[in-house]
């Protein structure tokens, strides 16, 4: 494709923008590994990913033209409608929604997806930060409420799907 006078297409920019962003992310990870051992790296790109939710959900608001989310039912929605639209993740998200409670069913996952061809001596480490992960997204659109994030089941430790609970 060779560039018009306008340049790319909005949504080519966003697909690229978004694939970058996570390539950037999984490269300073493996750089991390490489310099400092797996462990750490792990440990530290937990860190760097939930204080990084806070900043994600807090220039979505912003946005969106709001101070925080109307309730549980639309702060799961504006989580799900970011992971699709703005980080441009296609992972297939079942969601339930029951009062306070809600269960969301992950088919596919691309960060465990990049873990995978990383070819590290384990790939689990999409999953150690992805409860933590939502709940510091709830957290931010939600801040007077207590929202907790437990993981039925993970895709990086060898289930068919994920599974997330939240209360």
């Amino acid at each position: 494709m060779v560039l018009k006078n306008n340049g790319l297409p909005e949504t080519t920019k966003s697909e690229l923008l978004s694939k970058l962003m996570l390539a950037w992310d999984g490269q300073w990870f493996l750089k991390v590994v490489e310099e400092f051992g797996l462990e750490y790296g792990l440990k530290l790109n937990t860190r760097v990913r939930l204080a990084f939710a806070r900043i994600e959900m807090r220039s979505l608001l912003e946005a969106l033209n709001k101070k925080r989310a109307d309730n549980f039912e639309e702060a799961i929605r504006i989580i799900i409608y970011y992971c699709r639209e703005v980080l441009n993740i296609s992972s297939q998200h079942e969601i339930e929604i029951v009062n306070h409670s809600t269960t969301i069913k992950v088919t596919f996952c691309p960060i465990l997806e990049n873990c995978r061809r990383a070819n590290l001596p384990r790939y689990d480490q999409a999953c150690l930060g992805c409860p933590q992960l939502w709940q510091e997204w709830l957290k931010t659109l939600l801040p007077e409420e207590k929202c907790y994030v437990q993981a039925v089941k993970q895709m990086g430790r060898n289930d068919e799907f994920c599974l997330l609970y939240f209360f």
